[in-house]
C-alpha cells in the first residue's frame, strides 16, 4: 500500500465551487483500480490549502494504469480549474518504519 499526498493550493474565489466539483469526482477516484481511500483534508493553519490523500494499492494503479484514464482525466481538469500552482505530489509507503520514542 502506498499512500499518494498532494498538496492542494485553491484559488480563494473557487474554493466553495471546488469543493463541490471534488465531490462530483470524487467517486470516480475511489473506483479505480487499485484505490483503496480517498481523503480530503483542508488545512487549519494555510488558508486556500487542501491535502489530497489517496491509497493506492501499489504505485503503478496510481502512476501507470490511472493516469491515461477518462476518470484522471476529469480530475485533472477539475484540480487545474481552482489551483493557483500544480499540485505537490509526493508518495509514502511501501514498508513500515517503526521508532520508538
Amino acid at each position: 500500500m502506498i499512500y499518494e499526498h498532494a498538496d492542494l493550493r485553491i484559488n480563494p474565489d473557487t474554493e466553495e465551487k471546488f469543493v463541490r466539483d471534488f465531490s462530483a469526482v470524487r467517486k470516480s477516484l475511489v473506483e479505480a483500480e487499485g484505490c483503496h481511500s480517498v481523503e480530503l483534508l483542508v488545512s487549519v493553519d494555510s488558508p486556500n490549502t487542501y491535502l489530497l490523500r489517496v491509497g493506492w494499492e501499489n504505485i503503478e494503479d496510481h502512476t501507470v494504469r490511472f493516469p491515461g484514464t477518462s476518470e484522471a482525466n476529469e480530475l485533472r481538469r477539475v484540480l487545474m480549474e481552482h489551483c493557483v500552482t500544480p499540485p505537490q505530489v509526493l508518495h509514502f509507503g511501501g514498508q513500515d518504519v517503526s521508532i520508538s520514542l
